[in-house]
């Protein structure tokens, strides 16, 4: 394995994207006061970009001009192509700036604007990403929209340049045509937002969610989609899309004769071991990049997504209990944590956002090599030809400039049988090798780091954590103290004075209000450090955030969730949260939330109304397993069928309630269905099984324990 010593310094704003080498730097606009990286990256743009806000609506309707909304985030590689050759060309800077005022947003600030805004390209028939470019009214309504448009028209999209005349044409001359256009689009997404409910209505006999039998019907749908060489979910580009392969590594956990349960073990194990093999793992660091531009795996954009790599961490941990032979799965998940702390941790114990593609003006040049540059810092042939063999460096490289991207041709054991010894052997013997690479790859100029915490993604990890060290064990020490630090350190830093939960921190600024994914994932992240610990205060915790749910996002039908809170700035709309991103959706996280915080008695009122509304409303959803998987998963903590332990004792910390944690932690990873449990205070020892409503006598030993669970 090799070393996990700190990189060098991330840039804040590689210099390459402040000016051209040898320019002095271009003059700041608005955008050098943000609080966002990827604002700050175009600072120095002709373009007289304006942050969202009352301002730039202020001047819209002063000017009676059309506002050019552009959303990004740091890590988007398009978003850097789009800003090289747009908003870095004074010409096309000078047509947005005579006839436009230009918003540039971060999404991953201001989620519930590109949310909303994205509806417009989806309704287009432009599948939506980044970067995000509508064109809108003084107030607010989009009129049009697209992802990326390159500067010269090509493959179908006209130039920027070119549909900027064309939309300030429209805006100045067909003002009808605009407000007809205004009025289509609200019309397409009032119909998206009732999507859930035709959905319902076109259930039928589906089984209930929160039932076995929904979480199979899910799951049978997902592997029909296999990609039965490489793994994943249909062809390129691919996404790892760790909230299904959560779902087959439920299912997977069923019978030795169960056929589905084979089918998901044999797709998991596959998307498993074939992602690492390929080149989205860097084979030098760990951790994974956000997706794959081929069906193989092999060529990633090559942006770290924090939220991507906290659920591939627990898949891997738990897959190596499921595999133990497959000693790549638990190395994946030692490597992932071991960057993440050398990388991406913060002073505080928080963790950053991601890091970028490019790095001096070239995407995975920071991540690539020749076969020269290899060779240079390794004088032994033999040992350099093994390492060409075992990483694919083959002459002429795989990528762009003769380069290679570093993966596994054949698997690690394999290649071992062959030179008569196993992968332990090999890895020792190439772990010199892969340390001097590491050191050569830290003297050049590295990608971009977003230093932006963000709340979501942050307890997003710390479940990871939580559950990888349960799976794991001694190979995790320090993990669950580790997800306590991030955990406390959002719960002091990430909340305003009202204890409201807060999204975004950077540079010690904690600002803009949480939207329910960050709340719901904070909660579960609590709920999940109690069981982990059994201390008291995660479930008061835990407790409270449940209640900040139901207070500020629950429908006023109690059937549904809304994505920001009923006090967040209002938008054109107030979206509902429906559908899985990058992240679980926030419904599904506040039904796991509410759902576990009601099998222990500290949930709100009215928790079980909206559980009960929601899983009805939200029937149809094992049919839609891509969209929905989350839910399907968080839905099973309300189900019928799922324990929930009550352990009872004076101290949380008495051996035999902890001794029960280890065993119900352990038993989790082996059952289709969850477990889930909690402490309370008595003055003797003893546990209660609980499903819904109906309860076991008082239990004493592990043996009556392990019978109840069944």
């Amino acid at each position: 394995m090799a070393p996990h010593e700190p990189e060098p310094p991330h840039a804040a704003v590689p210099p390459e994207r402040a000016a051209a080498a040898g320019d002095a730097p271009a003059a700041s606009n608005r955008l050098a006061r943000s609080s966002s990286p990827y604002l700050r990256q175009h600072q120095h743009n002709p373009v007289d970009w304006y942050p969202w806000g009352p301002e730039a609506l202020a001047l819209a309707k002063a000017q009676d001009r059309p506002i050019l909304l552009s959303i990004g985030y740091s890590a988007c590689h398009w978003c850097h192509v789009m800003a090289h050759e747009s908003f870095e060309d004074p010409a096309t800077a000078a047509i947005m700036n005579a006839h436009f005022v230009n918003v540039k947003v971060d999404r991953e600030e201001r989620p519930d604007l590109d949310l909303v805004y994205q509806k417009v390209v989806q309704l287009m028939g432009q599948g939506g990403g980044w970067p995000l470019t509508v064109f809108l009214t003084p107030d607010g309504a989009p009129f049009y929209g697209g992802t990326y448009f390159p500067p010269q028209p090509r493959h179908g999209r006209p130039g920027f340049a070119q549909l900027l005349h064309a939309i300030t044409q429209l805006w100045s001359q067909r003002r009808d045509d605009v407000t007809m256009q205004v009025e289509s689009l609200r019309e397409g997404m009032q119909s998206m937002a009732t999507i859930v409910d035709e959905e319902r209505a076109q259930a039928g006999g589906v089984a209930p969610l929160g039932t076995a039998a929904a979480l199979r019907e899910a799951v049978g749908r997902l592997v029909t989609r296999i990609d039965p060489q490489w793994g994943g979910f249909g062809r390129e580009p691919k996404f790892p899309n760790p909230t299904a392969l959560e779902l087959l590594a439920m299912v997977a956990r069923g019978p030795s004769g169960d056929r589905l349960a084979t089918d998901c073990g044999n797709a998991l194990r596959l998307t498993l071991d074939k992602l690492y093999e390929g080149g989205i793992y860097d084979h030098l660091r760990g951790g994974f990049a956000r997706y794959s531009t081929d069906r193989q795996w092999l060529v990633p954009h090559f942006e770290k997504m924090l939220y991507d790599n906290a659920q591939l961490l627990p898949l891997f941990a738990e897959a190596a209990t499921a595999w133990p032979e497959a000693e790549h799965l638990q190395r994946v998940a030692v490597e992932t944590v071991a960057y993440l702390h050398a990388d991406m941790r913060a002073h505080d114990g928080t963790y950053f956002s991601a890091t970028d593609a490019d790095s001096e003006g070239e995407e995975g040049k920071y991540f690539c090599w020749t076969r020269d540059e290899i060779a240079a810092e390794i004088d032994d042939e033999a040992l350099r030809e093994l390492f060409f063999r075992v990483y694919g460096c083959a002459p002429g490289g795989n990528f762009e400039h003769d380069r290679s991207i570093l993966h596994l041709p054949r698997p690690l054991a394999e290649v071992a049988a062959a030179r008569g010894t196993d992968v332990a052997g090999l890895l020792a013997t190439l772990a010199p090798v892969r340390a001097r690479l590491l050191a050569k790859r830290g003297q050049r100029v590295p990608p971009l780091r977003d230093e932006k915490i963000l709340t979501g993604p942050n307890a997003l990890l710390a479940s990871g954590l939580v559950r990888a060290a349960a799976a794991l064990g001694e190979h995790a020490q320090g993990w669950v103290a580790a997800a306590q630090q991030c955990v406390e350190a959002l719960w002091q830093r990430h909340r305003d004075a009202d204890g409201r939960v807060l999204r975004s921190g950077f540079e010690g600024v904690v600002q803009l209000r949480a939207v329910l994914d960050d709340v719901a994932a904070l909660g579960r992240a609590c709920l999940d450090l109690h069981e982990a610990t059994l201390a008291p205060q995660w479930l008061d915790r835990a407790a409270s955030l449940g209640e900040d749910v139901l207070r500020h996002h629950a429908r006023a039908e109690l059937d549904g969730l809304w994505f920001t809170a009923d006090d967040a700035e209002a938008l054109i709309e107030r979206s509902e949260s429906q559908h899985d991103g990058p992240m679980p959706s926030g419904v599904a996280l506040a039904v796991e939330l509410l759902a576990r915080l009601d099998a222990c008695e500290r949930a709100p009122e009215p928790a079980r109304a909206l559980l009960d509304g929601v899983l009805d409303r939200f029937r149809g959803a094992s049919t839609h397993p891509f969209g929905y998987a989350s839910l399907v998963r968080a839905a099973s903590f309300a189900g019928p069928e799922v324990p929930h332990v009550k352990l009872y004792a004076a101290d949380p910390q008495e051996p035999t309630v902890q001794r029960w944690r280890e065993m119900l932690a352990s038993l989790r990873t082996q059952r289709v269905l969850p477990i889930a449990w909690s402490w309370h205070h008595a003055p003797r020892v003893f546990a209660v099984v609980c499903r819904q409503q109906t309860c076991t006598a008082m239990l004493r030993d592990d043996d009556a324990l392990r019978a109840a669970l069944g």
